[in-house]
């Protein structure tokens, strides 16, 4: 099991490293090609030719588009040796550092943690209460045929809405002064007088509507597939066989049938996991939250290279855990993987 473990972590992150080294290529290679889309912002309209010219020669160097993309070329074929942008950046990488941000010159980590101290408490409180709700609703669900009833409505409706859809109607119903005023419509903080007098509370309470927004979203992804495998696994014979045995009806979801539905359960919380991720895309800029998907908008509109692949790369390790982290739940709970 263990080496099973580590050689999937091993694939899991070679396919974050090929993801970012794609990224970058891609980015280094549409730089070179058109610097003047990147060296316009810091120019005027009124700027002359040689200004522009000198801007581009300016910005090349900077980015060190001066040096070749790759090892080699193809066309023609020329071998460049480890003087190239991408060996560069590989060398950074495996030093911790991610480069600098073109717009202000801080540290691209320095950046992405400051964002991750927003993005992480909001999924992260996001994906256990998503888990939580739905493993609560769909043990109901498949236990009580009136609350499976009532509930099915419900979580199609969630479904067919669009994450900035629900995050609008929190907005409206729950933050508009015209409506219902009960949470804060934007930001993070409520300046020189938090809520309760602590700021921990108070950024609490800036996060519920954003929080409430991904479970929202995320709950029939979790809810149906779980409640299905709940139903089938009471229908299957060794119910009745411990039923018939005398076994009460409590002790056999808890002891049998739940156990032999959490494959299932975990499988969709852990895929659930990028998707949280990348809902937080949203979320924080329908609420106005200073996190990860802010930081990329913001990135990806000033071109902001190095924090840009950052951010992607960050994204891809996350992807890859959540694989990871649902490789080792099935192997924990169905010892029948640890050999596949």
């Amino acid at each position: 099991m263990a080496k099973l473990l580590v050689w999937r972590i091993g694939v899991a992150l070679g396919t974050a490293w090929l993801v970012a080294s794609a990224v970058f290529l891609l980015s280094r290679a549409v730089a070179a090609s058109s610097p003047q889309l990147f060296a316009a912002e810091q120019l005027t309209p009124t700027a002359s030719s040689a200004a522009r010219v000198a801007t581009e020669q300016q910005y090349r160097l900077r980015l060190g588009l001066h040096q070749p993309l790759f090892y080699f070329g193809l066309l023609p074929w020329q071998w460049h040796g480890p003087r190239n942008q991408y060996h560069r950046w590989l060398t950074h990488l495996s030093r911790g550092h991610l480069g600098t941000s073109y717009r202000d010159g801080t540290a691209v980590e320095e950046h992405l943690g400051a964002a991750l101290r927003v993005t992480l408490p909001l999924t992260g409180t996001a994906l256990v209460l998503t888990a939580l709700l739905a493993l609560g609703a769909a043990m109901a669900a498949a236990r009580k045929a009136p609350v499976r009833r009532l509930l099915l409505p419900l979580v199609y409706l969630f479904d067919s809405l669009p994450l900035f859809v629900v995050g609008l109607l929190l907005l409206v119903l729950l933050a508009s002064p015209d409506f219902w005023p009960l949470f804060p419509s934007y930001g993070l903080e409520s300046g020189a007088a938090p809520w309760l007098g602590n700021p921990f509370l108070d950024r609490a309470y800036h996060l519920v509507l954003p929080v409430l927004s991904l479970v929202v979203v995320g709950f029939p992804a979790v809810f149906l597939p779980t409640a299905a495998a709940l139903r089938q696994q009471w229908q299957q014979p060794y119910v009745t066989t411990a039923l018939a045995k005398g076994t009460p009806a409590p002790r056999v979801w808890r002891r049998h049938v739940l156990p032999n539905a959490l494959p299932v359960f975990v499988s969709r919380v852990t895929e659930l996991l990028p998707e949280v991720v990348a809902g937080a895309v949203v979320v924080e800029l329908v609420f106005a939250l200073p996190g990860m998907g802010r930081l990329l908008v913001e990135a990806a509109a000033s071109r902001d290279l190095p924090l840009l692949i950052g951010g992607v790369l960050l994204v891809a390790v996350a992807r890859v855990l959540a694989w990871v982290l649902a490789d080792a739940a099935q192997m924990v709970i169905d010892p029948r993987t640890r050999t596949s």
